[in-house]
């Protein structure tokens, strides 16, 4: 259906669209060795959350210091996925969201299940419904105070750029991103 090449690199920027500053970044013409701050070829986690922090968090500008509440982050999210910004996620962008990011927190595949009105689209009061009681908010709000800070946030886009899981972003998996960027 998808390649998984599209799906990673989608996933990934979906995660820093869900909080609206994919234009900050792309913004900012940004390289590699920008991120990897001591030059041994590979971003860690520190290296990675410093900098997301320093130039990144600020373009999100969430209207509350301790961070982004609950509501705010399904609004973000909502409109990170809805790619044609017709109000609405068609089956492929909810099939999108599901695949990367909802799988492990509800159990619907097909999009009708959610589609309580039955009118072949999810709106934002119908993801809201399926997504509210899962732990999608509270999963990345690690300290469980009921914001998502400007830390918590750098280590989940931090977690889905490294996408091999080894605990640091090499020069290829930036690149994915980068190339991603400049196609957006």
């Amino acid at each position: 259906m998808y390649s998984p090449k599209y799906l990673i690199k989608f996933s990934t920027i979906l995660t820093i669209l869900i909080f609206g500053i994919t234009s900050a970044i792309t913004a900012q013409d940004t390289s590699f060795e920008d991120w990897d701050e001591d030059g041994d070829e590979l971003i860690e986690r520190h290296e990675f959350v410093d900098k997301f922090v320093d130039e990144y968090f600020q373009a999100w500008d969430p209207e509350n210091e301790m961070g982004l509440i609950e509501e705010g982050f399904f609004r973000e999210s909502f409109a990170g996925l809805d790619t044609d910004n017709d109000n609405f996620l068609s089956d492929e962008e909810w099939l999108i969201g599901y695949n990367y990011f909802y799988e492990d927190y509800i159990v619907y595949d097909d999009m009708a299940a959610i589609d309580s009105d039955g009118d072949g689209q999810v709106d934002y009061q119908e993801y809201y419904d399926a997504l509210y009681e899962s732990a999608y908010f509270t999963d990345i709000d690690l300290d469980a105070d009921n914001y998502i800070s400007e830390f918590e946030l750098a280590n989940y886009v931090f977690e889905n750029w490294d996408t091999n899981d080894s605990g640091l972003i090499n020069r290829s998996e930036f690149k994915q991103f980068d190339e991603y960027y400049l196609d957006v």
